[in-house]
């Protein structure tokens, strides 16, 4: 029996935490599609716009859009104005976390990404959902 898998969107520019996040996110079931930065997401989003997609995980510091821009971006667009939106950081830039708050973040995952980190900000997101336990 195929069941349907929610889509996770990663915007992340640093390869190994890309990798990382994917993989937890793929352990938990999601189909991931990955993004360098934040223009390529937005880009996509865009063009073609996945019906299955539950939620963005970005970082903050990237190039050509960072990850409160490209937050800016999905809040002021109909389509995606509701998206759960999280941000991963290792900034402790107050800068970003009040923009990023004004702009109604759905939280933060903080840099080392680990299966619990991201797991527990997942449950806060999808309180109804079930999600396996780590693999040991």
């Amino acid at each position: 029996m195929s069941e349907n898998k929610d889509r996770i969107l990663v915007v992340e520019d640093s390869p190994p935490n890309r990798k990382i996040l994917v993989h937890l996110l793929e352990k938990l079931n999601y189909v991931v599609d990955s993004f360098e930065d934040g223009k390529e997401a937005w880009d996509y989003l865009n063009d073609n716009p996945p019906s299955d997609l539950v939620a963005i995980i970005s970082d903050i510091m990237m190039p050509q859009m960072d990850g409160v821009q490209l937050l800016k971006h999905v809040r002021e667009d109909d389509k995606w104005k509701d998206m759960p939106f999280v941000l991963v950081t290792a900034v402790s830039d107050r800068d970003y976390i009040i923009e990023a708050k004004a702009l109604n973040v759905n939280g933060y995952i903080l840099k080392p990404v680990t299966f619990q980190r991201v797991t527990n900000k997942l449950k806060e997101i999808f309180p109804e959902k079930k999600f396996p336990k780590a693999a040991s």
